[in-house]
């Protein structure tokens, strides 16, 4: 089974915004496990202007002063078989880069201590992960210190989050959310597995304003037996994880019969079998060898009309929540309430895309399947909204053919009803406003057929051509991208002089 996670976020439990409740409530909605990460200590950390160190030492404080409140917090969340929590802290350090660190169990301590080595140790005793993240940044300033590194209790590392992607020092993501500093080149992915180093993917939000799986920030996903704190974590130390950027692309591969993130023994060749579900167009899949791309794969495309007659589901992606430009200062919230349903066919599967802003202690996002319909109770504005996105999303799988008809009535923000036909999706998205100009829109995008968004590998690889390394990247076209863990070649056996 495919689980999907974030172990990296933070609340007012530290320097972010909002209660360890309030995180909770929310990763139950969307998420199948969360670790909440504390924010605990930085144990070089210099004076900045104005002060304004005070600002972690602070947040260091609050945490320490509340900690009891979260491990009982944590531990009553936890509910295996629907919902997995866990108990961690994230440690600060210039020198060796930032670690987060999560427990297998409940009511633990947090370590404070100067020495990366005192910290790994800790983590062994707890039998604890120790996750470093923004890879990328500076060595001294919060970037990876790869010349540490020790596999021990560091199974994987996070190539991904708000701050931005560290795989390399190239492409999409470049890190320039934070202070640290621009991606440097020593400091990626791609540097430390070219070097010989061995770790799986994870991406996680690092989100501060209590929103833990914010759509965009970050989402790992683990390939487990079942969903319990033991199974995650298993999953995690044998490195059956892949990043995610956001859309729930459900990816599952193998080489010579091994899973993603394995050690596979010397062969003459290497056969790599793959299934993608992704959660819109696929615009590429590439396969990652040895620091290049050794192959790239681009999804078949048959008729629309063909896709409706063949009864495989399809994709639509319904978002809502566009409002006032932010120039024109309209600065509020709108509540959403409304009613999607399926006429004509059958509602399958509801992914959730929820964005991390804006920040509100009361509200809640409630989004529940009930049979083909769905049920949206959700709030957007551009209010401290991630990179101004102010939308949300939901991507429904439904089975259906040129008859079926999509319904949505809404509530609020204004008493509306519209319906759409499956087959007018298939050529162009249905967009509705509230008003006029200025105010509240939200639309069904055009729908993905499973031929865009499925794809099937199976590709033999000569021992020339892999020495070290090779994972899976895929790429939609709206831009959410995926990566698999690596798979690593063990070294070949010396010969005996004879």
């Amino acid at each position: 089974m495919i689980y999907f996670g974030d172990i990296h976020n933070h609340n007012a439990h530290g320097y972010g915004k909002g209660t360890i409740e309030r995180s909770i409530d929310i990763a139950r909605e969307h998420l199948d496990f969360f670790a909440f990460t504390g924010h605990s200590s930085w144990h070089d950390l210099t004076a900045i202007e104005n002060g304004r160190e005070r600002h972690f030492i602070d947040g260091f404080r609050r945490l320490k002063e509340t900690w009891p409140r979260v491990q009982e917090r944590i531990a009553q969340a936890n509910a295996p078989g629907r919902f997995v929590s866990f108990l961690g802290f994230e440690w600060h350090s210039n020198m060796y880069g930032d670690q987060c660190v999560i427990f297998p169990g409940d009511h633990r301590p947090i370590k404070y201590t100067s020495s990366l080595q005192g910290l790994r140790e800790f983590c062994l005793d707890e039998r604890a992960l120790m996750i470093p993240h923004h890879l990328g940044y500076p060595r001294g300033r919060r970037g990876v210190n790869w010349d540490v590194f020790d596999p021990a209790c560091t199974p994987v590392v996070e190539i991904f989050s708000f701050h931005g992607l560290s795989e390399h020092d190239r492409g999409p993501h470049p890190m320039v959310r934070g202070s640290p500093g621009g991606r440097q080149t020593q400091n990626t992915v791609r540097a430390a597995l070219n070097a010989g180093l061995r770790f799986g993917f994870v991406a996680s939000t690092d989100n501060h304003a209590g929103f833990p799986g914010a759509w965009g920030e970050g989402l790992l996903a683990v390939h487990a037996d079942a969903l319990s704190r033991e199974h995650v974590l298993d999953a995690v130390r044998s490195r059956r994880t892949y990043a995610l950027t956001g859309d729930r692309i459900r990816l599952d591969c193998s080489l010579n019969g091994a899973p993603m993130g394995a050690m596979v023994a010397p062969a003459r060749e290497y056969r790599l079998q793959a299934d993608i579900e992704a959660a819109d167009e696929i615009d590429v899949v590439e396969l990652v060898v040895d620091g290049e791309v050794l192959e790239r794969f681009w999804p078949r495309k048959p008729a629309h009309n063909a896709a409706l007659e063949s009864g495989e589901p399809l994709l639509v992606r319904y978002e809502w929540g566009w409002g006032p430009w932010g120039e024109l200062s309209l600065d509020r919230i709108a509540d959403w309430q409304q009613r999607i349903g399926i006429e004509g066919g059958r509602l399958l599967r509801v992914d959730k895309c929820l964005g991390g802003g804006p920040y509100d202690e009361d509200r809640r996002h409630r989004i529940a399947q009930d049979g083909d319909c769905v049920d949206i109770r959700s709030y957007t504005s551009r209010r401290n909204a991630f990179a101004d996105v102010a939308t949300h999303a939901v991507v429904l799988q439904i089975q259906g053919d040129a008859a079926t008809e999509l319904t949505i009535e809404t509530q609020r923000p204004a008493r509306l009803s519209h319906r759409v036909r499956l087959r007018e999706l298939l050529s162009g998205s249905a967009n509705f406003h509230v008003g006029a100009y200025g105010t509240e829109s939200f639309q069904f995008h055009r729908a993905v057929v499973p031929s865009d968004c499925r794809m099937a590998i199976d590709l033999a690889i000569p021992a020339s051509a892999l020495a070290s390394y090779a994972y899976l990247r895929v790429r939609q076209l709206n831009g959410q991208l995926a990566w698999a863990s690596p798979f690593f070649v063990a070294a070949r056996p010396a010969r005996r002089a004879s």
